[in-house]
């Protein structure tokens, strides 16, 4: 796997600028600070090329905007990422935020099942929010990349602590994946991102948008080879303190075939359904790096 597409980023700012966030938020709505995010996107697509690149890629070859559209979208982009960040430190501080969840009746069902289930995540909109907002009737035991700062780390174990989370590192032997089966077998709930790469690792190629893009195959073979129902939730910003939770469907559990066809299936259906939400809300993608196969070259 090209180790261009390896997820390696962190949070910005320092540590005491991190901690200062969270303190102003517990006093404040993050809307006051959204202004302060022109400068943060001003620097960032100056000072990182290989994220500007990615973005104005997506605009200009995936949504297939003009030169000039592609460049003021870019901007606006950044810029909606840089909210999202800001509602995330806000979360840390205890500031709640307005959810209409979008099929409700399926999490439920699967909720009250005795039985564990897959969610299959992306870094489309705010998917960590939706973990700080809506508290699980079953535990969750959250695959997560363990590499940003100190102060998101540690925040972001409280808040899953304290809405019946837990975290399980992702390590460089692959060991996490007995843990992951043991979480299902007690029944619960499984989240793991199906959209970026760690560590390398084998891959799995399907069409998102009409190009063709690598996905981490792991995600997709443990939810083949697990036979548990699986889904996507996608935690789409509406407007100041305000989000819809989409929970959408991607296996029953039931799904015949050999291991090789039910994984390509699901990732088929969870990119299907990722092309579906950025349709609606193009501006909340937030991959910045080369994505899509073509864009390498």
């Amino acid at each position: 796997m090209d180790n261009n597409k390896a997820w390696t980023g962190k949070t910005g700012g320092t540590k005491r600028m991190q901690q200062s966030l969270i303190r102003i938020f517990s006093h404040v709505s993050p809307c006051w600070l959204y202004p302060l995010v022109v400068l943060w996107v001003i620097g960032y697509i100056i000072f990182s090329p290989k994220g500007t690149k990615a973005i104005y890629y997506y605009w200009r070859h995936i949504q297939k905007r003009s030169v000039l559209t592609s460049c003021i979208m870019l901007f606006r982009n950044h810029f909606e990422f840089g909210k999202v960040i800001l509602d995330r430190f806000a979360a840390y501080s205890g500031r709640q935020f307005k959810v209409r969840i979008d099929g409700e009746e399926l999490i439920n069902r699967l909720q009250q099942q005795s039985g564990g289930f897959i969610v299959i995540s992306s870094h489309i909109g705010n998917q960590e929010l939706a973990g700080y907002m809506n508290p699980s009737k079953k535990p969750m035991c959250v695959l997560l990349w363990t590499g940003d700062t100190e102060t998101v780390n540690t925040n972001r174990e409280r808040m899953f602590n304290k809405m019946g989370l837990y975290f399980l590192p992702i390590q460089k032997d692959g060991s996490h994946i007995f843990a992951m089966h043991e979480a299902l077998c007690r029944g619960e709930i499984l989240s793991i991102h199906g959209d970026r790469m760690f560590y390398g690792g084998r891959t799995l190629t399907a069409s998102l948008m009409g190009e063709k893009a690598d996905f981490p195959e792991g995600p997709y073979k443990v939810a083949a080879i697990e036979g548990v129902p699986v889904i996507t939730m996608f935690m789409m910003r509406e407007k100041a303190d305000s989000y819809t939770l989409y929970i959408r469907e991607l296996a029953t559990g039931r799904e015949q075939g050999d291991t090789n066809k039910k994984a390509v299936d699901i990732l088929n259906r969870f990119a299907d359904e990722m092309g579906k939400i950025l349709d609606k809300y193009p501006l909340q993608w937030f991959h910045f790096y080369q994505f899509w196969q073509r864009q390498e070259k």
